[in-house]
């Protein structure tokens, strides 16, 4: 097989191998859209080395809902440790994960283990790759993902589990369109008109060859129109095989042809002389996706409904997954047999982790559940209710629960009744309807109290210790928390008594108690052990938000860490993204603002952000960010923080809005502002015991007016702040690891203690700070006081200077390498230099990724690109 251009990526691919030879393996994520040429470059290369290597294979499938971890048993039983005995039930996700693991440690042998198409993975096997991806360095293995760039949609999970594939081991190869030169090279022998194939081509090797193979003279306007054209011109026993085949994304079983269509080897052997299937032993399938697509589009919808009805019967008697046979189910519109295979297909993902896929299916079964009887209805409802909650699709999750909470009370299942609006009172949370969220849960209790006392109880007195703690009641959490757990132990449940264990131990830690990480890891402990995976998740995340508020960051991280790996090799999406949000609050007290401000704006624009409570978080973290460093857009963030925040009634989210709108009002100067905002806060924790939060308020106010007498229960640091003991503030602060709170400790301080502020703040690029303490050592009267970083510099949080900014800013144009090196007036290997710097020290691997941080932390506006001038490079 030969490649043109593509000669530098076979040489990467070479070096990944050798390291891997050497127990340094690496991940390659090949991405390119549809038709460069990916599967080609995989193969040629797998080809070459498969002498010195063992070569595993899997590739995701194109089905509407796509089988639950389908290539990663694929992989599997390809291995020594599975062979032919492998089943899909045999094995959990997580248990499959590690023997893999295992399997590519093994020394004696390089493992390349190629998985295809990735972008139509399915949220168990993105898992995987992420459960790889952070382990690989350690094993014997190159591992080669592909995937079509041109279909990750800006919430697209793929999108996200890419961003967090980072570090030396994880490789990134562009697979770019063919040379003008290079399609005159194909067309050389072709009598087409070059400039024309590659006007119309674009420079996609697979249209090439397709309009280069496809019959006449003139050049075919579409992939679809070449590869029709070939198909018309075969015989038509040959195009019913094709057509049956188009049915099927990847391959369709010999058995399968024949058992529809009877034998067919002379079709077969046409329809692949011709260059339309690809033939293998026991298999046949398109060369390429995009020519199964072209036959597909040209067949009438009522033949594509009759060809799914036919091969459904027999794929069923088969015994075939679940998932294919919904799939086929639902394009024949066979009512019946959607509402038989779909729950199936569901419980089988929701097994593996792949809630996503769960929550499809049941929406599938769900659009034929009218001839259903109401309680079999109310009960699909509520399991597409419970998976799109673990899928974080809280409104669908709202929607569906409503609906079951209506039939069952039709029915008139009290237990069923209660289950639901438990439920319900979480995901009303979530969005910030705090009415209606204890609504439901105090109806609950309720109905459970009049019955006798069980399981449905004891969790329903933990949603209502939840739901007060979460907005830092702290007395009101206790109390139902033990209620709870006395019960939950009464009775024998471990679920509950773990559930109520988290609660006890955050509404402790939410009063700088810290006792209460004993209930919590008590709580981790019984949740791990029982394998309740959900409640497990959740632990991870409460322990991080603590933590993090009482500035705890060894524990916080370790949190965030092991809650990640968790809730990932499981889809857990909803507890993930809570995750991943309250961290931001974490790097930004740390002073690690750049990467605060990226996870930020990435998590933002990503799809899996659906909580009120997550996105005041980011907003709150990205607001801080630009207000402290002085860019702009930290209004409009704080003004929809403040929006949402206050339905909530939650103390923490509303104290922590409330006290960056003061602190951005004090550095403005508004001090009746200042006030204001500090004042809507305190009103929030009044009656209650929250120190950190009430210490930061207490301080801001304190900068336009006397505090009066201090509160017991502040934070030590904030207490010698407002006490005036700077000095001991600032030593509280360098042992917590906040410096910017250091820096306004020592701000406080004469010269030498300004200097001290002044170095820790140009180090943060904390502008607006640092400018208040340069007025204050000018007034002393101290001389070559320290300009600070370079305006060039300074004007954004990645530290760009001017000319990497103007770089970015034409990037965000659409601008090539060879386009920027002709308007800058320079050479592309210069070129290549500054986008290489951007890259590294936004922190992303690609262009694509760079130009969303940009926006992201604000460096670049959207009006930025028509602004962009070139200038001489500077010597």
């Amino acid at each position: 097989m030969y490649l043109l251009e593509r000669q530098a990526q076979l040489d990467e691919l070479t070096r990944c191998f050798q390291e891997a030879r050497k127990s340094c393996g690496k991940l390659v994520l090949v991405a390119g859209e549809a038709g460069l040429g990916k599967s080609s470059l995989v193969e040629r290369f797998v080809s070459e080395h498969r002498r010195d290597a063992r070569a595993l294979w899997g590739a995701c499938d194109g089905l509407s809902t796509p089988r639950a971890l389908a290539p990663v048993h694929e992989i599997a039983a390809q291995t020594a440790q599975f062979g032919s005995s492998l089943t899909r039930d045999s094995e959990s996700g997580d248990r499959l994960f590690r023997i893999l693991l295992e399997e590519f440690v093994r020394p004696e042998r390089v493992n390349l283990v190629v998985l295809e198409d990735l972008h139509w993975g399915d949220a168990a096997t993105l898992d995987f790759v992420r459960f790889i991806g952070r382990r690989i360095q350690r094993t014997s293995a190159l591992f080669i993902a592909t995937y079509r760039e041109d279909e990750l949609s800006r919430g697209h999970p793929l999108r996200l589990a890419l961003g967090e594939l980072t570090g030396h081991h994880v490789v990134r190869l562009r697979l770019a369109p063919l040379s003008p030169a290079a399609v005159e090279l194909l067309s050389r022998d072709s009598g087409r008109d070059p400039s024309l194939l590659y006007q119309i081509t674009g420079g996609n090797p697979f249209f090439v060859r397709e309009v280069l193979a496809s019959p006449g003279e003139l050049v075919p306007q579409s992939v679809r129109d070449a590869v029709v054209a070939r198909l018309l011109r075969c015989s038509p026993e040959t195009r019913e095989l094709v057509e049956l085949v188009a049915i099927s994304p990847g391959k369709t079983e010999g058995w399968l042809i024949e058992s529809v269509l009877g034998p067919r080897q002379p079709a077969v052997d046409e329809a692949g002389a011709r260059g339309l299937l690809e033939v293998q032993t026991d298999a046949i399938g398109f060369r390429h996706e995009l020519a199964r697509l072209a036959v597909l589009g040209a067949i009438q919808p009522e033949g594509v409904r009759a060809l799914h009805a036919q091969v459904l019967p027999i794929l069923a008697q088969h015994g075939t997954d679940p998932a294919r046979l919904a799939h086929h189910a639902g394009f024949a519109r066979l009512s019946n047999a959607v509402l038989e295979y779909a729950p199936l297909a569901a419980k089988e993902a929701a097994r593996l982790g792949a809630h996503r896929e769960a929550a499809a299916h049941l929406a599938s079964a769900l659009q034929y559940a009218s001839s259903l009887t109401p309680q079999v209805r109310a009960d699909l409802l509520e399991r597409h209710a419970q998976e799109s909650s673990l899928a974080n699709q809280t409104r669908e999750a709202v929607a569906s629960a409503s609906a079951a909470l209506a039939l069952w009370r039709e029915i008139g299942d009290v237990e069923a009744e209660a289950r639901v609006l438990s439920l319900l009172s979480q995901e009303y949370r979530t969005v910030g309807e705090k009415a209606n969220a204890d609504e439901c849960v105090g109806a609950a209790i309720g109905i459970l109290e009049g019955l006798p006392r069980g399981s449905a109880l004891a969790m329903a007195y933990s949603w209502r210790s939840l739901l007060a703690l979460n907005r830092g009641w702290d007395r009101e959490a206790l109390e139902f928390g033990q209620r709870a757990l006395a019960l939950a132990r009464e009775i024998g449940d471990p679920a509950a008594e773990s559930h109520a264990l988290c609660n006890i131990g955050g509404a402790l830690l939410g009063t700088d108690d810290r006792a209460g990480y004993e209930p919590l890891e008590r709580a981790l402990a019984l949740a791990l052990e029982d394998r309740l995976e959900d409640q497990a998740a959740r632990t991870y995340r409460t322990l991080l938000f603590y933590a993090g508020l009482i500035h705890d960051f060894a524990r916080a991280r370790r949190a965030f860490q092991e809650g990640v790996e968790y809730c990932e090799e499981r889809g857990i999406f909803s507890h993930s993204a809570y995750i991943r949000a309250y961290y931001t609050a974490c790097e930004l007290d740390r002073g690690e603002w750049a990467a605060a401000a990226r996870m930020a704006s990435e998590l933002m624009r990503g799809s899996e952000v659906t909580g009120v409570q997550q996105r005041i978080t980011l907003l709150a973290t990205l607001a801080t960010v630009r207000l402290r460093r002085g860019d702009p857009g930290a209004d409009e963030l704080l003004a929809e923080a403040l929006e949402l925040a206050v339905p909530t009634c939650e103390l923490n989210r509303i104290g922590r809005v409330a006290a960056a709108r003061a602190e951005q009002a004090w550095y403005a100067g508004r001090h009746s502002e200042v006030a204001r905002e500090t004042a809507v806060g305190l009103s929030h924790v009044r009656g209650h015991t929250a120190p950190w939060i009430h210490g930061e308020l207490l301080f801001w106010q304190s900068r336009v007016h006397p505090v009066g007498p201090i509160a017991e229960r502040i934070a030590e640091p904030y207490r010698l702040m407002l006490s005036g003991e700077w000095r001991s503030a600032a030593s509280a602060w360098e042992r917590i690891g906040m410096p910017y709170e250091q820096a306004l400790a020592l701000a406080e301080g004469p010269e030498e203690a300004l200097l001290d502020a002044l170095a820790i703040l140009d180090r943060l690029e904390a502008g607006p700070l640092a400018s208040i303490v340069r007025q204050r050592l000018r007034k002393l009267g101290v001389r070559g006081v320290p300009r600070g970083p370079r305006a060039a510099t300074r004007g954004n949080p990645a530290g760009l200077t001017a000319r990497e900014v103007q770089v970015l800013t034409l990037l965000v144009s659409g601008h090539t390498n060879s386009e920027l090196a002709q308007r800058m007036h320079v050479s592309a290997k210069t070129v290549e230099h500054h986008v290489s710097a951007i890259l590294e020290k936004l922190e992303v691997h690609t262009r694509t990724e760079a130009v969303a941080a940009a926006f992201g932390l604000g460096i670049v506006k959207a009006a930025s690109p028509t602004s962009a001038t070139a200038s001489p490079e500077p010597r």
